[in-house]
């Protein structure tokens, strides 16, 4: 593709000093997420009672908010920001900008005329630590009352439910009373505590109680976590922060796969009137990995309409099965109303980060349950009286992606789906990944296609988790609630993104948005999607090339290959700038990489997700083999026959952002091949949050599989080790290499940072590029680079 708004190539500097600084301006896209490119992604939040939303619209120089009434496919100023700036600046005593309000957490009210013309908008926002009220019209701006987080208000708006100590507490709204609802609630036995990552609570700031309200307000459904029995992990702070010189120790609960103890969760429900603990006679159930947040966000627990009967879904801690159990929360008393089996593992969501995918029907006692047992993600509505199979929602050679919309009142479903288009002969030739958005009838089966073109189409749901790296925390949908309405980004990595209203037929009613390029460095080649073949000579597997700005078809280039095996999460970007993989970081980074003088290759092989059962479980039983670093040679192999720039002499393999793995697999077990790596985050299955590494390998990992310290003697390339010792990652897995290596009397190059966790560092990204050019460019890097110095436009 080449569509490409900016102006014809012109001579671009080709020294090493420059490259490194376009390089550098590049990776500076991939830190501020959607805002790298402004507009390549909108967040609509939809307006209750009224058919309009609002978004941020990013400019040059700051942002505005922008109100789309859907009716009238009419876009304006949301609101007067001179007006609310002066209101904002009046009541806290500093100045505000109003061309870059500092304001978040955005919801609001409209009034409009029976022909739909919007007449007064009234906003509730969070701006400096304070909640507050707007009223457009008459320019008055008010402080409210604000809800904390961790504080959940029953259905009747009488009682707030929060956590103290361990315990659960209830407050009466009118009196303001407070009492404890639970006494016995201890460190590691909390109350409504969300289960942990890595041993780190990394929710519990981010999420309510992990509790759910009953329809008539009077009792609770909730979990007590245990971690008593669970055994602890130990870090050393050599460097602490605070200045001082004695090293500090620290641990954390943390079970690897094999302990006999994990996480696990305690059901019960109180009754806030009386008192009553009533716990569910069923037993503890493990904290299993499947789904960002908490129990309650995945939908695993809720109530029905009688406010006497709960369910709640267990699932076994090697994923060998999942149950929907009713509880009797007046006697204790459960009930296994259907049990799914698998012979690999249980999937209730596609995606590593997403939440579980299914769908309460209280209305109807009823629930939408995600499976992918046919070998492909599908719907299937079960009867909860009977716990009876009522029928399949949807079926094919393709899978459900991500749930935007449940109209209960229609009984429709609005998601997107991969592969349906592909399945048939006329879009054989699409990307399988690529998304697009469609209307079910959950009774009939009966689909309605919005939008399906040969492009990654994305609509913003409440459980994507994009939305809450930009702050939106599940307010920002798609699809309208009334269902008549729809916005869809539509993306290619080789084109410019555009974002489209459309009606519940599919119609397009008005472009909201088309993403402003002009940030983009002059000269910029668009990446290039590719379709390979596997190792096993018969699947088709998909990628995507970069190239420099200076690319010339009459030179020759080393390969990178930009790794991400090991966590079954797919690399290869779908679609441009924020529409790709982590809000566009993995898309920056190897445009960032081939500016160095690098064709940059992303390849997603067998094992990795969004393809089917059958694709992902190729990669069962042993963590390190998803992607198959086999796929990615011979995918390199078959490019470098149709492109002669890609020089096969010159092969180096990268993996930062927990792409370490898949750097040892291409060096270690293809080292004729990969002649340079480096590696940063590294995972070992027997080294890792048990319900992770018990997902990936099971009860016991493959046979005659070889861990990575016992492969060590194959090293012949150059290797490059990074690991930051603050990491939620044990550490310890890259030393037990570390160790191997040394022991084989092996030459390679290590970084260790004192002070740093997760995902790559400056210094780190810096490092690796300077090794990936001297040994496979044969150039000394320049010394006078500093990659975290500020680029003339950060200053």
């Amino acid at each position: 593709m080449t569509d490409n708004p900016l102006p014809l190539p012109f001579q671009i500097p080709n020294d090493l000093l420059s490259n490194y600084q376009r390089a550098k301006a590049l990776l500076q896209f991939k830190f501020r997420g959607r805002k790298t490119i402004p507009n390549a992604l909108v967040f609509p939040v939809w307006i209750e009672g009224a058919q309009c939303f609002w978004y941020e619209r990013q400019l040059t120089q700051g942002k505005e908010f922008r109100l789309v009434n859907a009716v009238t496919a009419t876009n304006t100023l949301a609101f007067n920001h001179q007006y609310l700036a002066r209101a904002l600046a009046e009541a806290v005593g500093q100045p505000v900008d109003a061309a870059n309000l500092p304001i978040n957490n955005l919801n609001g009210q409209v009034t409009a005329t029976i022909e739909m013309t919007v007449n007064q908008m009234t906003l509730q926002f969070t701006a400096f630590d304070k909640r507050w009220v707007f009223i457009d019209e008459s320019a008055s701006l008010r402080e409210i009352d604000r809800t904390p987080i961790n504080e959940l208000i029953s259905p009747d708006g009488q009682k707030v439910l929060f956590t103290r100590d361990h315990n659960l507490w209830l407050r009466d709204i009118n009196t303001n009373q407070e009492r404890a609802l639970t006494v016995d609630g201890e460190e590691f036995y909390p109350y409504a505590i969300p289960g942990s990552v890595y041993g780190n609570d990394a929710f519990v700031t981010l999420l309510p109680p992990q509790a759910q309200w009953s329809p008539d307000s009077r009792r609770l459904l909730t979990v007590q976590l245990d971690q008593r029995q669970v055994k602890t992990v130990g870090a050393i702070d050599h460097v602490p922060l605070d200045g001082s010189l004695r090293p500090k120790t620290n641990e954390r609960k943390l079970a690897f796969p094999g302990d006999p103890y994990v996480e696990c969760y305690r059901l019960l429900s109180i009754d806030t009137e009386t008192g009553h603990i009533q716990d569910a006679n069923y037993g503890q159930i493990p904290t299993t990995y499947g789904g960002a947040g908490g129990y309650f966000e995945n939908s695993l627990g809720w109530w029905n309409t009688d406010s006497k009967t709960a369910y709640f879904v267990d699932v076994d801690r090697y994923y060998k099965y999942a149950r929907v159990i009713a509880f009797d929360t007046d006697t204790g008393a459960t009930r296994i109303l259907f049990e799914e089996p698998s012979t690999t593992r249980i999937d209730l969501t596609v995606g590593p980060f997403d939440q579980a995918h299914l769908i309460p029907m209280p209305e109807t006692d009823e629930l939408l349950w995600y499976s992918d047992r046919s070998g492909w993600g599908h719907y299937y509505l079960y009867n909860l009286t009977t716990g009876q199979l009522k029928n399949p929602v949807t079926s094919g050679e393709w899978l459900v992606r991500d749930v935007v919309h449940y109209d209960a009142k229609r009984r429709e479903l609005f998601v997107t789906t991969s592969g349906r288009e592909t399945a048939t002969e006329i879009g054989a030739q699409r990307d399988p990944y690529y998304r697009d958005l469609i209307r079910i009838s959950i009774n009939t089966g009966k689909i309605t296609t919005l939008i399906s073109t040969d492009h990654e189409c994305i609509t913003q749901h409440s459980k994507d988790i994009a939305q809450w790296l930009n702050g939106y925390v599940g307010t920002s949908n798609g699809v309208s609630p009334c269902g008549n309405y729809a916005v869809v980004t539509r993306s290619r990595v080789d084109e410019v993104p555009e974002t489209f209203l459309l009606d519940r037929d599919g119609h397009k009613l008005m472009v909201v948005e088309r993403a402003d390029t002009k940030a983009l460095p002059a000269n910029w080649l668009w990446p290039e999607p590719v379709k390979m073949t596997a190792a096993d000579g018969k699947t088709a597997i998909y990628g995507v090339i970069y190239k420099p700005s200076f690319f010339s078809t009459e030179e020759t280039y080393p390969v990178i290959d930009q790794s991400f095996i090991g966590y079954a999460f797919p690399i290869a970007a779908k679609g441009a700038f924020a529409c790709s993989n982590a809000l566009g970081a993995q898309y920056f980074e190897a445009a960032a990489v081939a500016e160095l003088g690098f064709i940059v290759v992303q390849i997603d092989g067998r094992g990795s997700r969004y393809r089917g059962k059958a694709f992902h479980d190729s990669a069962y039983g042993w963590l390190n083999s998803a992607s198959h670093i086999d796929d990615h040679v011979a995918g390199i192999k078959q490019l470098a026959q149709r492109f002669s720039w890609m020089d096969l002499n010159r092969v180096g393999i990268c993996g930062l952002n927990m792409g370490g793995n898949g750097v040892l697999e291409g060096l270690l077990k293809h080292p004729d091949f990969y002649t340079v790596g480096t590696c940063g985050q590294l995972y070992d299955a027997r080294i890792m949050n048990a319900n992770q590494g018990d997902y990936d390998e099971g009860e016991t990992p493959r046979a005659n599989e070889k861990y990575y310290e016992e492969l060590v003697e194959n090293l012949r390339g150059k290797l490059l080790l990074m690991v930051g010792l603050k990491d939620y990652v044990p550490p310890a897995v890259t030393f037990r290499v570390v160790e191997a290596l040394q022991r084989a009397n092996k030459d390679f190059d290590l970084i260790v940072e004192p002070n740093w966790g997760y995902t790559s560092s400056v210094y780190q990204t810096r490092r690796a590029w300077d090794y990936l050019v001297q040994h496979l460019q044969g150039k000394q890097p320049p010394k006078e680079f500093d990659l975290a110095a500020p680029t003339t436009k950060d200053s």
